[in-house]
């Protein structure tokens, strides 16, 4: 058993030398893994808006690239572009308990996100499709003074169009009850630049019920209006076509904290992203990989507060999007199992077939699915803007997103190499005018 271990160690070790030779001596895996475990760790303190973690990514962002040498644009010093949005955050603990139980924040239940301050104590009512589907019930429903209620809706197994309707109308509260609890199966959070006109809890399902009777909650939010941020862009400058750029984009913020413990690591959503970046920034940034092409590197800031950062960029370049002949950007990189998808892919046939034909070629992934064009990344603003580009995301594996569980160490990473090559083979065989 001893022989076969030292056996099974010496070909791993191999394996992995051989791997490091190939890449000259760039260990692409190990790099990705590093770049993930970093961002996603309470340093980075889910790189949103508590105690500025997203401008500690984006200053990590900044000194992998100064590592590899990458070259700045004139309009971004420092490798950065700067600019403000408005948020909402949450820098101090939330509390709720419903009855005499005590909820934990970020598993049990989450503010929305444009949550504005509330303190105290209310009594809870309960609505559910029984009541809407029975007409005199809700009538009588409606008629009730709501100042001192939250409403807990709870619209599981509702179909029925008109029934949709209400609830849909529900949701701007009508009545005029203090605020809203939404009874959800799986909770999940967001970004929010503006501030709900009341608030709105999410309770997981079975931590409330019918014979819930009161709710204690505290909400201390605070409204930042022009929270600063930037954009983190570098570049290598291509041996033969230094003015045509090739753009590999991914943004390195997140949800953030919601007081002093909850944090959501966002280890999938988006360090993996950032580590394949910084992986392809690595690569090309080496003499003997000099691309044809230029290639700029762009490490989006508050891509979850909506496409924010991307957007700027469009409106405000620091070279010209007319010089942008290709942008590929990736979000969610950590599994590929099942393969991965390709947003654009049904508008740029020829660019998708190149990259199909390298995949099939080279066994890189089971498979790469179409998709049409869709505002879900940071390629969208580009796409407005008629700039020829892809977004690619991973599928299979963990399913971990925009919550707490989405953690470095339950995110294999199991095809981030073989992406990898993918990308730079892609890179290296694109033909462009």
């Amino acid at each position: 058993m001893r022989n076969f271990i030292s056996i099974l160690v010496l070909v791993l070790f191999a394996s992995s030398a051989k791997s490091q030779n190939a890449n000259n001596g760039f260990d692409i895996q190990a790099y990705g893994r590093w770049v993930v475990d970093t961002l996603s760790s309470p340093y980075f303190k889910g790189r949103g808006y508590i105690k500025e973690g997203d401008n500690l990514a984006a200053y990590f962002v900044a000194s992998e690239f100064h590592k590899c040498g990458l070259k700045k644009f004139t309009g971004a010093r420092n490798y950065y572009q700067n600019f403000n949005f408005p948020v909402n955050a949450f820098p101090r603990d939330v509390f709720v308990a419903i009855d005499d139980q005590y909820l934990i924040c970020g598993r049990d239940f989450v503010p929305e996100a444009g949550c504005p301050d509330i303190k105290g104590a209310w009594n809870l009512v309960w609505l559910d499709s029984a009541t809407v589907a029975n007409e005199d019930a809700y009538k009588s429903f409606a008629r009730r003074d709501f100042s001192t209620y939250f409403i807990v809706i709870d619209d599981r197994g509702v179909t029925d169009p008109d029934q949709q309707k209400i609830f849909k109308n529900i949701a701007l509260n009508p009545f005029g009850a203090k605020g809203l609890i939404y009874i959800r199966n799986k909770i999940t959070w967001s970004v929010a630049t503006e501030l709900s006109p009341f608030p709105i809890i999410e309770v997981v399902r079975g931590n409330i019920s019918k014979d819930s009777k009161k709710m204690r909650l505290l909400v201390d939010s605070k409204f930042i209006d022009d929270y600063p941020s930037r954009n983190v862009i570098g570049y290598v400058e291509g041996k033969e076509k230094p003015d045509s750029f090739i753009v590999i984009s991914a943004h390195y913020d997140h949800l953030g904290k919601i007081g002093r413990i909850v944090y959501f690591p966002g280890a999938n959503d988006n360090a993996s992203g950032i580590g394949m970046m910084l992986s392809l920034a690595k690569w090309f940034s080496m003499p003997a990989n000099k691309p044809k092409y230029s290639i700029a590197f762009i490490g989006f800031g508050a891509e979850e507060a909506g496409l924010i950062g991307s957007t700027r960029y469009t409106m405000y370049p620091v070279f010209p999007l007319s010089q942008i002949k290709f942008l590929f950007n990736v979000d969610i990189m950590g599994t590929g199992d099942e393969g991965i998808t390709v947003v654009n892919s049904t508008e740029f046939k020829k660019e998708f077939e190149l990259l199909d034909s390298i995949n099939i070629k080279n066994k890189y992934l089971v498979q790469i699915k179409k998709r049409g064009p869709a505002a879900n990344s940071d390629h969208y603003p580009f796409y407005q803007n008629k700039v020829r580009c892809f977004f690619a995301y991973t599928m299979g594996g963990v399913k971990f997103y925009h919550d707490i569980d989405d953690r470095s160490e339950t995110l294999p990473l199991n095809e981030f190499q073989d992406i990898h090559y993918l990308l730079r083979d892609f890179i290296n065989q694109l033909q462009i005018k």
